[in-house]
């Protein structure tokens, strides 16, 4: 990430622009949504990727305290991928790379639609952050 931060004041002219947005430090969240109620099922295991987030803010963090890069702008959001049925969810959680989706969560739903005549959505949450930060006339 140093590096990366380092080519990117490099090639950017003072009062360029870098927008930096990536997934915070925390699990995505699993909810079904019934007629009559919306459950939390479990999370979605990120923390192998937590490590690798905190890095890229503590790279970050360096610039903007040598004076490199000055933040403009911060904002979390929720990003959310809604799922019509179990096996989409299946095929969402066999798309990542390394949070684990355990096999007790696809068990919990099935059984609570199992009685059910209705339709459901599957919801996943996932708690966003992007900044956007403006290269000073520091130099490095």
């Amino acid at each position: 990430m140093v590096h990366a931060l380092e080519e990117t004041h490099r090639v950017l002219r003072a009062g360029g622009g870098l927008i930096d947005l990536r997934p915070a430090s925390s699990n995505r969240t699993v909810e079904l949504e019934l007629a009559a109620a919306r459950l939390h099922i479990g999370e979605i295991d990120s923390s192998a990727t937590f490590a690798d987030h905190r890095a890229a803010d503590a790279a970050l963090d360096r610039f903007v305290r040598g004076g490199l890069l000055c933040v403009e702008h911060a904002e979390e959001f929720q990003l959310t991928t809604d799922l019509d049925t179990v096996e989409d969810l299946r095929a969402f959680a066999a798309t990542l790379r390394r949070s684990i989706l355990g096999e007790e969560l696809f068990q919990r739903i099935e059984s609570l639609i199992a009685d059910e005549g209705e339709d459901y959505i599957i919801h996943t949450r996932r708690e966003m952050t992007i900044k956007r930060y403006r290269r000073t006339n520091g130099e490095r």
